[in-house]
């Protein structure tokens, strides 16, 4: 399995609250594949995004260590974030005086050839199979609900101005429990996760070209370059997998 992760400040914000980590056995091989885009002022967002990777980076070593089973691997992900919603919740009443903070998080343990999706937010997971880009998971969002209504277009999505109002994430006291999906993997299957800062400027074909064309080492780099260049109007964090 070969791997390719960069994330980037952008060029509109004034620090990084993206958080990203690539878990690895003890054989070296990437077994986990998280991500966070953190939510608040006065750096409330980035150590949002920092505890959610950091406490979901240790879980996924421990279910590798105990050899955990498919069917239990939703019920612990479910209890980690669980815990990890309340520690957001103590760090921000302790640290910032209540201060609204959160951040959402896209995990992915690869387990029994499959690869097991626990989701919060609109980061996004993406599945490139055959020449063809597949977005797995589904942006906990106000117009993502617009769009499953019929009252907008996914055209219209991109530039509404309420585009960033998120319905679940972690640091909320309710509506912070994932989504979840298993894809199996197959013999060259390649997956994308990333924060908005990406997709709100690169479309997916954009994304499949990308991949199909520019060596495995340069892709995350070519992804944050293009949405730069595009304006880089957020954080950008990329992490890409070759099955």
């Amino acid at each position: 399995m070969r791997y390719s992760a960069l994330s980037d400040i952008g060029l509109k914000r004034e620090k990084n609250e993206d958080n990203w980590n690539i878990v690895l056995d003890k054989d070296g091989e990437p077994i986990g594949f998280i991500i966070a885009d953190g939510m608040g002022g006065h750096m409330a967002g980035e150590e949002a995004s920092r505890i959610a990777v950091e406490e979901i980076s240790s879980m996924v070593l421990e279910c590798v260590s105990k050899d955990t089973s498919s069917s239990d691997i939703q019920t612990l992900l479910t209890e980690r974030i669980r815990v990890i919603n309340n520690k957001i919740m103590d760090f921000s009443n302790k640290n910032f005086g209540g201060l609204d903070s959160g951040t959402t998080l896209s995990v992915g343990v690869v387990l029994n050839d499959n690869l097991h999706i626990a989701h919060i937010g609109d980061c996004r997971v993406y599945l490139i199979r055959d020449n063809q880009i597949t977005r797995i998971t589904q942006d906990h969002s106000y117009v993502a609900e617009l769009v499953k209504d019929g009252i907008i277009s996914s055209d219209e999505a991109v530039r509404h101005p309420k585009r960033h109002r998120i319905t679940r994430a972690l640091g909320f006291k309710d509506n912070f429990l994932p989504d979840f999906y298993v894809s199996p993997i197959k013999p060259n299957d390649v997956y994308v996760f990333c924060t908005d800062g990406l997709y709100e400027d690169v479309g997916d074909e954009e994304i499949l070209r990308v991949v199909l064309e520019q060596p495995h080492e340069d892709i995350a780099k070519s992804l944050v370059e293009l949405a730069k260049e595009r304006g880089g109007n957020d954080n950008i964090t990329v992490i890409v997998a070759w099955m």
